[in-house]
């Protein structure tokens, strides 16, 4: 069946690009005949040259189960990366050492044959858009918000210089997908896709990851399996990693008062410490259902520091969340 499945893509795909290379060659033969080339005409070149020689990769698909219903049933949702002239399934990558094809051209294939990522599930019949060059991860999250059904964590990856991003929640409600939460998170955070990955680097620059081994890319498969990015514990709380949530920076008067009386009165005034698991957090006052993973140093003899990067808008924290809390950002807040 998976072999069928193959030779039925790779179908689609030779008779997509003999639509595309039709059009080429009509460009081509105006252009002798001593007609102008418009701005069309030249973008049809480009597309032409980028993929004349070029060998297309699928790239990875995730496939993601769990009871998003809450009938008690597994549900099997389906990543599906289209463009404008095939239906399923379009390449996310192509390789050509030749010409360097690099991620700008990827981008420009992507805007200029309307790829569109989407989640499929067809026992509702509804879709879950991803980000114009699909996404870098996805996972099922549990109950995160308490409600009897399994949740949706997408990582959407858009056609820019950048790995900030945000690790969206999403629930079932009405038949429809509703968003809950935003995480921020740096791309490089999640493992990558077997096949071909857009491997990000810390301040924006993107290189192929590419794979020509069959078990290399199991392996990766299997390890891109096994990760997890929120973690669940027995006391009803949930764990993860991710960007400063907190930046100072986009609230004046909190960042006003910290410049003012100092990191460590700050933090003092608006958190308190709390030991879990042996390890020492800081809660928030404003939301009590928040804790923040910090350590602590020596001051001086008598007395301890606490290290938190609050004002970094980049640093990285593990933030833990009391999901039963009555001010869970997970829980749907009563209508005033």
């Amino acid at each position: 069946m998976k072999h069928i499945l193959t030779l039925l893509i790779l179908i689609i795909l030779y008779n997509g690009q003999i639509a595309a290379q039709q059009e080429v060659d009509n460009v081509k033969t105006n252009h002798l005949a001593g007609k102008p080339l418009t701005s069309d005409d030249s973008l049809k070149l480009k597309v032409d040259t980028l993929l004349r020689n070029s060998k297309p990769i699928l790239g990875y698909r995730f496939v993601v189960t769990g009871d998003f219903d809450g009938d008690h049933r597994v549900d099997t949702l389906y990543e599906r990366y289209t463009d404008a002239t095939l239906q399923h399934e379009a390449p996310k990558y192509y390789e050509n050492p030749d010409t360097n094809f690099d991620y700008g051209d990827v981008i420009f294939l992507n805007e200029y044959l309307a790829k569109a990522s989407f989640i499929e599930w067809g026992k509702l019949n509804i879709k879950l858009s991803g980000g114009e060059l699909g996404f870098h991860y996805i996972e099922n999250c549990g109950d995160i918000n308490l409600d009897g059904k399994d949740e949706l964590l997408l990582v959407k990856q858009w056609p820019d210089w950048s790995n900030i991003n945000h690790a969206y929640i999403y629930t079932l409600e009405h038949n429809e997908w509703k968003e809950i939460f935003a995480i921020p998170v740096w791309e490089w955070q999640f493992p990558e896709t077997p096949s071909a990955s857009m491997m990000p680097g810390l301040f924006g620059d993107f290189q192929y990851g590419i794979t020509q081994n069959d078990s290399l890319d199991i392996e990766i498969e299997n390890s891109l399996k096994a990760f997890k990015f929120i973690n669940y514990y027995p006391d009803q709380s949930i764990e993860y990693s991710g960007m400063n949530p907190i930046p100072l920076y986009e609230d004046e008067k909190a960042e006003k008062e910290f410049n003012k009386i100092g990191d460590q009165a700050y933090l003092k005034k608006h958190f308190r410490k709390v030991y879990l698991n042996d390890s020492l957090y800081l809660k928030d006052f404003l939301n009590p259902s928040v804790y923040y993973k910090v350590e602590e140093f020596d001051i001086s003899e008598k007395e301890k520091g606490i290290l938190f990067d609050i004002e970094d808008p980049a640093g990285m924290i593990i933030t833990r969340i009391y999901r039963n809390h009555p001010q869970s950002p997970f829980r749907e807040k009563p209508s005033k």
